[in-house]
């Protein structure tokens, strides 16, 4: 696995990204990866006939709830994705605390791209700069590997995490509105495909 360290200090904060090791598990496990959904949501709209058809996003407003980003996260699925699902897996330690973490997934077979699986931050720890510096992570492991691009799929209704990947640089280049269920597109849960262009 690619030895990746970035360090970056915010408002007396430092940041450092660097690969997972087993001895980070326990550490991850206890992080507080609740987010808020709802409040904000894009909502889906269709229009048209098959084969000319026509979708367009558009935000609403609806109640807010919290949502658990992985609420099955253990040691022992933490260990397995280590061992044998992620091509990359790297911590953000924010103060020497392990305070988040990104899985990536090389698709060079399929898409020329790196894919963030996962991507998570300890509430207590948002906007310190963690969830930047493991995107930048991401993007330097990818360009290693000459890939063209990173993409992300957050939910319609996870509107912060949307929110966060444009403001570092993702664009939205598509959606799923049949990846959890046949309706997504009606509870604003469809998937939004988002990418990062590497120059």
């Amino acid at each position: 696995m690619h030895s990746a360290v970035r360090e970056e200090t915010r408002l007396t904060m430092t940041v450092i990204v660097r690969d997972a090791t087993e001895a980070d598990f326990e550490s991850l496990t206890k992080l507080d990866l609740t987010y808020t959904v709802g409040d904000r949501y894009l909502e889906l709209e269709r229009s048209g006939s098959t084969p000319e058809l026509t979708y367009s996003m558009r935000w609403r407003t609806g109640p807010a709830r919290e949502r658990v980003y992985d609420d099955t996260l253990t040691v022992d699925s933490l260990r397995d994705t280590l061992q044998n699902r992620a091509d990359a897996f790297f911590v953000a330690e924010v103060d020497g605390a392990i305070s988040g973490y990104e899985m990536i997934v090389n698709q060079q077979s399929h898409h020329a791209a790196a894919q963030i699986t996962d991507l998570a931050v300890h509430r207590p720890a948002r906007r310190s700069g963690a969830g930047r510096a493991l995107v930048d992570a991401a993007a330097t492991w990818a360009r290693d590997r000459g890939l063209r691009a990173v993409w992300a799929s957050p939910r319609g209704d996870a509107s912060d995490t949307i929110d966060f990947y444009l403001r570092v640089g993702f664009r939205v280049s598509g959606l799923s509105d049949r990846w959890n269920t046949n309706d997504d597109h009606k509870s604003g849960q469809q998937t939004i495909y988002m990418y990062l262009e590497l120059g």
